[in-house]
């Protein structure tokens, strides 16, 4: 398995990369960019939006952070084998 597995498109600004002990959530472009890491011991769900193709990530203390570029499933699927 590669060290870290890369969501979304640079050209649309969205980008989630999930490594081996965390998950980057990257939203916006050059000069307004915004990075949130979430190590994994900080999650404690993945789920799949029933509405749209969006993925939530709630972590323990209570923060519900979404990501909806696509590939939803296959998303969640490789967190949740990387946990």
């Amino acid at each position: 398995m590669p060290d870290k597995l890369t969501f979304g498109s640079r050209l649309v600004g969205n980008r989630l990369i999930v490594h081996d002990n965390r998950v980057e959530i990257i939203k916006g472009w050059v000069l307004f960019r915004k990075k949130t890491t979430l190590p994994f011991s900080a999650i404690a769900s993945v789920e799949k939006a029933r509405v749209a193709n969006r993925l939530v990530i709630r972590t323990n203390d209570g923060k519900k952070h979404t990501f909806g570029v696509g590939n939803a499933g296959r998303i969640q699927q490789a967190i949740l084998e990387r946990m």
